[in-house]
């Protein structure tokens, strides 16, 4: 039998299953805006030319974070270069204190960097491949009896004075023993000689170009292991001389500054012809393919 209260109760569920549909869409709109709101970020993060940013030039990434990228590498799951660019984004350049993250992770920001940044994410990539793609061994090799290859601290930045004021655009690393002639330096990458030669600033330095277009200087070397000139081929872990105290005046000046190579990074960009980076992160990375030589 109809009962007038049938109609309030149809009405009144046809108001509850209202309200649920209302809540379900503005639970769904919310976290399609929340997820908006996330990318959105993440993209402005990377700046634009974000290769001439000091953030970038810094080069804030552990030995362990880039032990990692170089394994997904070495899997064939994604490039270190791209992972790098990708995390480095993530994390507005500095990985000071961030010790591991997933492929899959780096994947998807990797992508969404790739569809809405394409420009600049591509510009961050093939700087950091510049930097670290062809990176085989550290520049001193360890004496055989043992000991540490070479000391370094993180200077990059710090304030010089000979030839006016200026910032240190480099790494120096030091032997135990202050003799100039005596700790070999090797090259860090294949590549070509582009200069080499006297520079009132280095002393006798050479600069060698390796594949991945990155730039690397060796400085105030004693000698030369042979006679090298621009265009010569040179081999990771090839004697490039030894290291010295020489520099700062004119061809031959010695023994104004303490025996030490200085290692610098040099990089190209949009504008610029020549960005220095820190080394510090290289050189950590590289401590432990430091080869052995009897000296």
């Amino acid at each position: 039998m109809y009962r007038m209260g049938d109609d309030a109760c149809v009405k009144k569920g046809k108001q509850i299953l209202l309200l649920l549909a209302l809540t379900i869409l503005l639970s769904a709109g919310q976290s399609l805006l929340s997820g908006w709101l996330v990318r959105e970020v993440f993209l402005r993060k990377l700046p634009e030319n974000p290769v001439e940013t000091a953030a970038f030039r810094q080069l804030s990434v552990g030995e362990e974070n880039l032990r990692q990228l170089k394994e997904f590498s070495d899997q064939g799951k994604i490039s270190m270069e791209t992972g790098l660019a990708a995390w480095m984004t993530e994390e507005e350049f500095s990985l000071d204190g961030r010790e591991k993250i997933s492929r899959e992770e780096l994947a998807g920001k990797a992508k969404l960097l790739e569809e809405k940044r394409a420009s600049d994410f591509s510009a961050l990539r093939e700087a950091y491949r510049a930097v670290f793609g062809d990176l085989e061994y550290f520049p001193v090799p360890r004496p055989s009896g043992g000991e540490d290859a070479a000391v370094f601290e993180d200077t990059f930045g710090a304030s010089r004075t000979y030839g006016g004021q200026r910032t240190h655009e480099g790494t120096d690393l030091f032997g135990s023993k202050n003799i100039s002639g005596y700790y070999p330096v090797v090259s860090v990458t294949d590549g070509v000689v582009e200069k080499v030669g006297w520079l009132p600033l280095g002393g006798w330095r050479i600069g060698i170009r390796s594949p991945s277009g990155g730039y690397f200087y060796y400085a105030h070397l004693d000698s030369y292991s042979r006679d090298f000139q621009e265009g010569d081929s040179v081999r990771a872990g090839e004697l490039l001389g030894l290291m010295g105290d020489t520099g700062y005046g004119p061809e031959g000046t010695r023994g104004k500054f303490p025996v030490h190579l200085h290692f610098g990074i040099y990089i190209r960009s949009q504008n610029r012809r020549e960005i220095s980076v820190n080394p510090y992160a290289v050189l950590r990375y590289l401590e432990n393919t430091a080869g052995e030589y009897t000296y």
